[in-house]
């Protein structure tokens, strides 16, 4: 008869998904490596809504901050991953 420790410690070996189907379980650096992808993805949609925000400025709010005009159109134009 298994014991009660065995029957966790095969459960949680492996995942699967809905359908009982085992699933690989992925290794220590695929999981560092995406959450390094997700890492930068964040911090791309952090710099293009702070662009957009800087787009939106009046001249006058451009201006307090020490940034020209032509300066903010220049840095909104960049692409995210710049």
């Amino acid at each position: 008869m298994m014991s009660t420790i065995g029957a966790i410690r095969r459960r949680s070996a492996g995942v699967s998904d809905a359908r009982g189907i085992a699933l690989p379980k992925l290794s220590r650096s695929r999981t560092t490596v995406l959450h390094q992808i997700l890492g930068w993805m964040l911090h791309a949609v952090a710099k293009r809504r702070s662009r957009v925000h800087l787009s939106e400025l009046s001249d006058e709010q451009l201006l307090d901050i020490g940034v020209s005009p032509a300066q903010a159109r220049q840095e909104s134009k960049r692409f995210f991953w710049d």
